[in-house]
């Protein structure tokens, strides 16, 4: 269409000219040669005007393309819009299948113990049980609030001062049923420690964390979660001075997977983004897990990294840190 629109104004241009000059022979000859022939003049005449119409003609035209080109432009650009507005609206269904996945996971098995073993447990079990269903019911409720989280800007609204021992605690207890299932192996070294931090997305992502934790590695294997004040060597570097280190806590999750090689970590920090070992291992995800964590973690001051060498049974070692009250 650009090509058209030039060639047509250099056919206009060329005919405009032809026809200036045209017209500047009718005036200049008969005062050369003192009579003109009435044949050749009003031929000139004619061929003169049949010029401009052409001429104006084209210009008519290339003002037409020109109107045509700008209108095409625009619908491109509307319907670029349009598939871009789709894959959000895909994106987002796909994030809250992921997110919601996981409370109702945890509302189910708490739920089939009571169901399965309701003569059995001792009313205090019963009660943490039923304490950990209306977590769970919590946690699917804010998600379902927070829809447009890939969207919204990022803030800190709503930071508490809440011990992280005891999060994460409360989160593991809600895997229960599955670790249980599994025979997993849990090693914890944990210490009360009070953080800034938002209660119900600090547990989203330690939900994802532990989630992935377990998809990505065999039933019977073990689990690590540790708690340093010590900043690892594999952190990446930051602006922060001695001192703002110092007022962090690390949490590191690590499992027995097949590990992650060096060179993809920063890749799965994107949404939909998955190696094809943890495809074969975990069919059902979505690649989404990491990326929301970083973001609900950035929100909250917070940093997330991983550490693995990529070597299969020697697992992946997820860090987060949170600031200290």
């Amino acid at each position: 269409m650009t090509m058209l629109r030039t060639c047509l104004r250099l056919l206009c241009g060329v005919l405009v000219i032809i026809g200036l000059l045209n017209l500047a022979s009718l005036m200049v000859l008969p005062r050369l040669f003192g009579s003109f022939n009435a044949m050749i003049y009003s031929s000139l005449v004619l061929a003169t005007a049949q010029i401009f119409i052409v001429g104006c003609a084209f210009l008519k035209i290339s003002s037409e393309v020109r109107h045509i080109d700008q209108e095409n432009r625009q619908l491109r650009q509307q319907n670029e819009q349009l598939i871009e507005d789709q894959k959000s609206r895909e994106q987002l269904l796909l994030i809250l299948n992921h997110e919601v996945r996981t409370p109702l996971a945890a509302i189910k098995g708490y739920a089939e113990l009571l169901r399965c073993y309701r003569e059995h447990i001792p009313g205090e079990v019963a009660d943490q049980y039923l304490q950990q269903i209306n977590h769970a019911c919590d946690e699917a409720t804010f998600i379902l609030d927070s829809i447009s989280l890939p969207q919204r800007a990022g803030g800190e609204s709503g930071v508490e001062h809440l011990d992280l021992k005891e999060a994460v605690l409360s989160v593991l207890a809600s895997f229960a049923p599955r670790l249980q299932f599994e025979q997993r192996t849990l090693e914890i070294q944990l210490s009360k420690c009070s953080v800034i931090a938002q209660p119900l997305q600090l547990r989203q992502v330690l939900r994802n964390l532990i989630n992935n934790a377990l998809s990505y590695s065999h039933p019977g294997s073990r689990l690590w979660i540790t708690l340093t004040t010590v900043r690892p060597a594999s952190a990446p570097p930051t602006a922060e001075t001695e001192e703002q280190q110092k007022q962090r806590i690390y949490l590191a999750i690590q499992d027995e997977g097949v590990g992650i090689p060096p060179e993809e970590q920063q890749r799965l920090f994107q949404p939909f983004q998955r190696l094809e070992s943890a495809q074969r291992l975990a069919p059902q995800g979505k690649g989404l897990g990491l990326y929301l964590s970083k973001r609900l973690l950035e929100e909250m001051g917070g940093e997330i990294w991983l550490e693995s060498a990529g070597l299969p049974g020697k697992g992946t070692c997820v860090w987060l840190s949170l600031r200290q009250v």
